[in-house]
């Protein structure tokens, strides 16, 4: 239910309109994603769909609500199957429950259409179908965990799958007799029983004892989604008996694994298979286990089987979602497309940015600052970021509010909470190299942050003043959730790497929803198009540079600097290759007596130390250019850049590159301008410092020239040609 929760927010995102998830209970670690129900607090306007399943204390709230109500009804198990036991009342009441809800809700919404019949049943009115969310993506065979895999396809076959939690409803005591009945044709046959289970359950103890009598049932408990899809992708054939399903989702999962599907079609199962797969109405376990030694042998059956069943995944899609939500809320001409205002001699446009001054250091940023300076003169610019400085916290430091920096009009917003980045780097080690689902991918993405919805609460009430809407760096929350929020004029300025969480399914939104994606360099429009094949128009648009004039003397005096130096400029990090460019240059140092100083300008979590090391801290623009007009070369070590502002600024002074080549990007950088030197361990780094020695004057002169061709001009003739495209409503390859 939570999933479906998560879900339906992010199809709604899709026709425009924002929210927040509220429950009840909300588990350690989920702080980020849901917020508790105390806290919920609504505007007449305001429409909360409340998801209801077994008897809940939330319906008496929802019930007080002063403001449109709405429930969406999963599913609840009759009764008669927990006869004797605590949870049969619970259940008998969350029915009386969905009876007494039907007067004070304007609309009610079955995820099936055996879930709408029950509210019809239940005196509901204005009643409609929204299915729930399966993405196929997320159930390739590259989304498997490997491991469990291979663990599982060496047990004998054919391996019989079920997903479900373990409770008398989904009737598994049944699975098991069909699978004794497979035995008798094929000792080697498995059955692999997915989710969780009461260990210390009468019923689940009486099971385990059964399935022991049977041999080869293996109960893998809960896993995670890798370890989910490792399941489905090692199994023979996927089996239910439950007997009352309000969908059935491991059915369209077991379908989009390519898995086929033997189900008892009771509830809402044949609606669910919609005439795919291989449904049967009588529990005739001889004769079933026929059917699943045919669908073993015969690859020609299992193959029209997976074909038809991949047929059936598009009714569950998110455009499909979305489009059935539209209905139901009523909002299908509301949340369309708008008629455009009349285009102004100026067009006025948003910009979205994590975090925005003179002072921020970051490479988006400061791409994102610049681009609105050169804008401004020819467009009417107004910045929509956070209260922070620091992005590791997302501490609001900075005053809420409206300001201004030059011509911009700058909007800033408090962050709703503060981000803990040693919690969060658990929880990246933990999701990063893994398929993930949506929720755990929601969850990453709302501890990533910054979270600030009254920023993107603020865009889309406003969208109709802006003609385009510029969103800057793909991987945080205002980007990922303003971009499908706001796509019909949304631009993106993605600045992607090669990096874990371009992986995750969830940023497909902002790759494949906006009108256009402004790219850096041509290997980040091509990593770009590798990872989201659908992506939207992309063209490389980059940044311009322009040289300050620098005095190499004034900065050697500020900074004591003596003989030739080596150049960083950026933010003190690891993840930046910080630390292994101050470990190679301490192995230079230590082997030639002659080794250039290194001189590391910007702040941040590491702290450089070592011989010939020069760490000056923040430093101003002017101060900056001083030292790239001194440097012998500049180093970028990261391997993680979608374009390196330092190296055009570099050229841009007459100084070489030395840099990292297990970055695509900067290894294209260097082989466009021929003007540095690539490394890639210790050993080439040191040879790259000493090719630059000898080379330095022809680099630098190729450098000047390489520099000449990146001008503001051309860059802001690009940004007003997608601003046009966007204000008309074009949309071009």
């Amino acid at each position: 239910m939570g999933a479906a929760a998560i879900g339906f927010q992010r199809a709604l995102r899709h026709l425009g309109v924002g929210g927040e998830v509220f429950a009840d209970e909300v588990a350690p670690g989920f702080d980020g994603l849901v917020r508790p129900v105390r806290r919920l607090r609504v505007e007449r306007d305001d429409l909360v769909l409340y998801h209801h399943g077994i008897a809940s204390a939330l319906v008496a709230r929802v019930l007080h609500l002063r403001c449109h109500r709405g429930v969406v009804f999963h599913n609840i198990t009759p009764a008669r199957f927990y006869e004797g036991t605590r949870l049969a009342s619970a259940l008998t009441a969350g029915r009386a429950q969905l009876s007494a809800l039907a007067p004070h809700v304007e609309l009610s919404i079955g995820v099936s259409r055996f879930n709408a019949l029950e509210l019809e049943a239940s005196g509901h009115r204005n009643v409609h179908v929204v299915p729930l969310l399966v993405e196929p993506e997320r159930f390739a065979a590259s989304e498997a965990d490997a491991r469990l895999r291979q663990r599982l396809e060496a047990l004998g076959a054919p391996r019989l799958l079920t997903v479900s939690r373990v409770v008398p409803h989904k009737r598994v005591d049944d699975l098991v007799s069909l699978h004794a009945e497979v035995r008798r044709r094929a000792p080697r046959a498995q059955l692999l029983v997915a989710g969780g289970y009461d260990a210390g359950s009468a019923a689940f103890r009486a099971l385990a004892r059964r399935a022991r009598a049977v041999g080869n049932v293996t109960f893998l408990g809960r896993v995670d989604h890798a370890g989910l899809v490792a399941a489905y992708r090692a199994a023979t054939l996927f089996v239910s008996m439950s007997e009352h399903e309000g969908l059935g989702v491991p059915l369209l999962e077991a379908f989009a694994s390519d898995l086929p599907v033997l189900a008892f079609g009771a509830a809402a199962v044949p609606e669910t298979m919609g005439g795919h797969g291989l449904c049967f109405d009588e529990k005739h376990f001889a004769a079933l286990a026929e059917v699943v030694q045919q669908v073993h042998e015969d690859d020609e059956l299992r193959e029209r089987l997976v074909v038809g069943q991949r047929a059936r995944l598009p009714a569950f899609s998110l455009p499909a979602v979305a489009s059935a939500l539209a209905a139901a809320v009523g909002a299908g001409g509301a949340l369309g497309p708008k008629r455009r205002r009349q285009r102004p001699a100026r067009p006025r446009v948003a910009f979205v940015v994590q975090r925005f001054g003179e002072d921020i250091v970051g490479g988006a940023e400061a791409h994102a600052r610049q681009v609105a300076l050169r804008l401004a003169p020819a467009a009417g610019v107004e910045v929509f970021t956070t209260c922070a400085v620091d992005h590791l916290s997302w501490k609001n430091e900075l005053p809420a509010g409206t300001s201004h920096d030059g011509p911009l009009t700058v909007h800033r917003f408090a962050a709703s909470r503060v981000r803990h980045i040693r919690p969060f780097n658990r929880l990246s080690g933990e999701l990063f190299g893994r398929g993930q689902d949506l929720v755990s991918e929601a969850r990453w993405l709302a501890d990533q942050g910054p979270a600030c919805p009254a920023l993107l609460e603020r865009l889309a009430a406003e969208r109709e003043r802006f003609d385009a809407v510029a969103f800057f760096t793909y991987l945080y929350q205002p980007t990922a959730y303003g971009v499908p929020l706001l796509a019909e004029r949304a631009l993106v300025v993605p600045t992607a790497h090669d990096e874990p969480p371009l992986r995750f399914q969830l940023f497909a939104d902002v790759f494949e929803r906006p009108r256009e994606l402004l790219c850096n360099t041509p290997e980040e429009e091509a990593l770009v198009r590798k990872r989201f094949p659908g992506a939207a128009p992309s063209r490389v648009v980059g940044v311009g540079v322009e040289a300050l004039p620098g005095r190499e003397a004034r900065f050697r005096a500020a900074f004591g600097v003596a003989g030739p130096y080596l150049l960083y400029v950026g933010r003190m990090e690891a993840g930046k290759g910080v630390d292994e460019l101050l470990a190679f240059h301490q192995r230079l140092v230590s082997a030639f007596h002659d080794a250039p100083s290194l001189v590391l300008v910007g702040s941040g979590e590491l702290k450089p130390r070592g011989a010939r090391v020069v760490a000056t801290g923040r430093v101003d623009e002017q101060t900056k250019w001083d030292a790239l007009h001194g440097a012998m070369a500049v180093v970028v070590p990261s391997r993680y850049e979608s374009l390196s502002l330092l190296a055009l600024e570099a050229f841009a002074a007459g100084a070489p590159l030395i840099g990292n080549t297990r970055g695509d990007v900067v290894r294209g950088q260097l082989e466009r301008s021929r003007a540095g030197v690539g490394y890639d361990d210790e050993r080439s780094f040191i040879e790259a410092v000493r090719a630059v020695g000898v080379e330095r004057q022809a680099l630098a002169e190729r450098a000047r020239r390489y520099a000449e061709r990146h001008t503001w001009r051309a860059v802001i003739d690009a940004w007003l040609g997608a601003i046009g495209r966007v204000s008309a409503g074009g949309r071009s390859r």
